[in-house]
């Protein structure tokens, strides 16, 4: 007799490819469990004034995309040891890729409008 499969969730699925289940790790890659904890942003506490919130959210932000170059280096030297697969390896790599260009690409929008808003006349 076949038995039919759930599919799974789009929100479980998700959080499979994020590293935040438990249900795709195997028992031998458990220190990739510890390094997944390096793309979790700290928390980062508000002062009341919104440029200091914002400008210390902005630099948690960028520490997040050097944790995860970081993970990144740490999977390809594991990978080189025998300790990881390629495919964590082309996945830490395509994160950590995808959070630069996103930290390139809002700085550079920040900064037109920083010049912008500077240009203007009163």
């Amino acid at each position: 007799m076949v038995q039919t499969i759930d599919p799974v969730s789009a929100n479980m699925r998700l959080a499979q490819l994020l590293g935040e289940s438990d249900l795709t790790a195997p028992a031998a890659a458990a220190p990739v469990a510890a390094d997944n904890e390096l793309f979790r942003p700290a928390k980062v506490t508000l002062s009341g004034n919104p440029f200091d919130d914002l400008l210390a959210k902005a630099i948690e932000s960028l520490n997040g995309v050097s944790r995860s170059e970081a993970l990144a280096n740490q999977t390809i030297e594991r990978y080189i040891k025998g300790q990881a697969d390629l495919q964590e390896v082309m996945v830490a790599q395509s994160k950590s890729t995808v959070m630069a260009q996103l930290a390139v690409t809002t700085v550079n929008a920040a900064v037109t409008t920083f010049k912008e808003v500077t240009q203007m006349q009163i």
